[in-house]
């Protein structure tokens, strides 16, 4: 049996990371229409795949369990980021838990960041398409939020904050 590939994972957040968000909008990311991918977010993650790696991404989406936009709108929203980024993103993973939600089944999960609960589910799910792992010592989490770091911490992962990450995009490799 021959061993599994070691491939090094970048995993995004997405709003405020690969895509604008609140702080650039001024409103939350609720429909296709509301994606605008950093350019530099862009480059990076195409230098990324070109070195080899793969990619996830995860984002909390709880203003589903919220009741403030639906399933099928938020599947939307991911698929035009999806493509927005030139499909470069091997897998788009979100939550849609909220702890203020009125239902317990949404309230409560081990998906929401800063859980790495959805990090480890979309690796392992990539993993096993390609017949790869991602051991964390070779992984990358970038995120803007406090919940990003941390969900880096308890997945193993180095961290960087994403104006920090979107600033190397001009930088040579």
């Amino acid at each position: 049996m021959a061993a599994e590939k070691r491939v090094p994972l970048l995993v995004v957040d997405l709003d405020g990371t690969v895509r604008h968000g609140k702080d650039e909008l001024g409103r939350f990311v609720n429909s296709p229409e509301d994606v605008v991918v950093f350019p530099e977010a862009l480059t990076l993650l195409r230098r990324w795949k070109q070195d080899g790696g793969r990619i996830v991404a995860v984002s909390n989406q709880g203003d589903i369990a919220l009741g403030h936009t639906t399933m099928r709108q938020c599947a939307a929203t991911m698929l035009r980021t999806w493509q927005a980024t030139d499909r470069l993103i091997n897998k788009l993973a979100w939550c849609r838990h909220h702890p203020a939600a009125t239902d317990p089944e949404m309230a409560r999960c081990w998906c929401r960041k800063p859980s790495p609960g959805l990090l480890i589910e979309a690796a392992l799910e990539i993993a096993a398409k390609y017949g790869e792992i991602y051991p964390p010592y070779m992984g990358l989490m970038v995120g803007d939020g406090d919940e990003d770091a941390e969900c880096a911490r308890l997945a193993g992962f180095d961290y960087q904050w994403a104006k920090d990450w979107r600033a190397q995009a001009g930088e040579a490799t």
